[in-house]
């Protein structure tokens, strides 16, 4: 597969694809090292793209994008709140040591140390400080796994998972009273049920933060959820449906599993070989024009040019099987 995969990014670069593009292909699918000589270039390009410029312009001086998990219709921007500011910056290549997301960073530690308020409405219930902290400590995680803020964040979450999970599955009373002993929060089909992705980007930060039979506990109760992922709400055990936005949300799910859990290649394999055979006639990926997020695509400036639609569903899915393929080599 690993030819397959890496020739299909030669195709495309061929075709000198817009920036972002080639700076992915070659990072994120090719592997080249970090002093590669074109891989430096298509990154300080990628810096000067329209579509990082434009996340640069519409962030905020305190390095937020306004709102921070629920979007105020009233601000007229394209990126509507902080996380997904950090979604698009992280899905255009951006990586923690771009002066974007060091300003956010600063942002984050500073809501999370009581400096400055949360920007959201807070909501009138025992979840609130909780989820709070959740959504700023999820949103770092994705741009400082290792940040040692986080590290009473993951371990709170971690006890959480294992007194859920104690009998060896998921047990929704067992979570309930998880809750009711360390935060005190009322957990019933709410946001803190640890499906949701804010909970899985947090235990998944540090490869080895759950035990083996935890995270194997725990991917075959994601797995067979009739909503999968909260927050992006679709089964992960067979094919999506045929639109894009949903295909783009199971994407998403696939990719923060991807990210978060080694043993992720033990129940995507079916997911993988589908999606190997959706390419189209001349070897690419193309699920439609309507994703379900703005943050995770396009990567190119606009679909209108020929090809860019094509090029962007299949940098994103060639990065999903490289990281596939990287991990079931790991396993053997």
């Amino acid at each position: 597969m690993i030819k397959a995969i890496e020739a299909k990014a030669h195709q495309i670069l061929e075709q000198s694809p817009e920036v972002v593009i080639r700076y992915r292909l070659l990072r994120d699918v090719l592997k080249r090292p970090a002093g590669d000589v074109e891989l430096s270039q298509a990154k300080e390009e990628m810096y000067n793209s329209p579509n990082v410029q434009e996340l640069a312009n519409e962030q905020w001086v305190d390095g937020s994008w306004g709102a921070f998990h629920s979007r105020n219709t009233r601000l007229k921007q394209k990126i509507i709140t902080t996380e997904a500011g950090v979604e698009r910056a992280l899905a255009l290549g951006l990586d923690a040591a771009h002066p974007i997301l060091e300003k956010t960073t600063n942002y984050l530690l500073r809501v999370m140390n009581g400096e400055i308020p949360f920007p959201d409405r807070h909501e009138k219930n025992d979840r609130w400080q909780t989820g709070m902290r959740l959504f700023l400590a999820s949103t770092l995680a994705l741009i400082h796994p290792n940040h040692p803020v986080l590290d009473q964040d993951r371990k709170l979450w971690v006890s959480i998972a294992e007194l859920t999970f104690q009998s060896g599955k998921y047990n929704e009373e067992d979570e309930i009273d998880a809750h009711a002993k360390l935060t005190g929060a009322s957990v019933k089909d709410s946001y803190l049920v640890l499906n949701h992705k804010y909970q899985l980007n947090i235990l998944g930060s540090i490869p080895g933060s759950l035990s083996k039979e935890l995270e194997a506990a725990l991917l075959q109760w994601l797995w067979n959820k009739e909503g999968g992922i909260g927050y992006l709400g679709i089964a992960l055990n067979r094919e999506p449906p045929d639109r894009s936005d949903q295909i783009d949300r199971w994407l998403a799910s696939l990719e923060l599993v991807a990210r978060a859990f080694p043993l992720w290649i033990n129940y995507a394999r079916p997911s993988i070989e589908w999606l190997w055979n959706q390419q189209n006639e001349g070897g690419y990926w193309d699920f439609g024009t309507r994703p379900a997020s703005i943050a995770r695509l396009p990567l190119s400036e606009n679909w209108r040019k020929k090809g860019n639609r094509e090029y962007d569903w299949t940098t994103r899915i060639l990065t999903l099987l490289r990281k596939f393929w990287d991990m079931d080599q790991l396993s053997i």
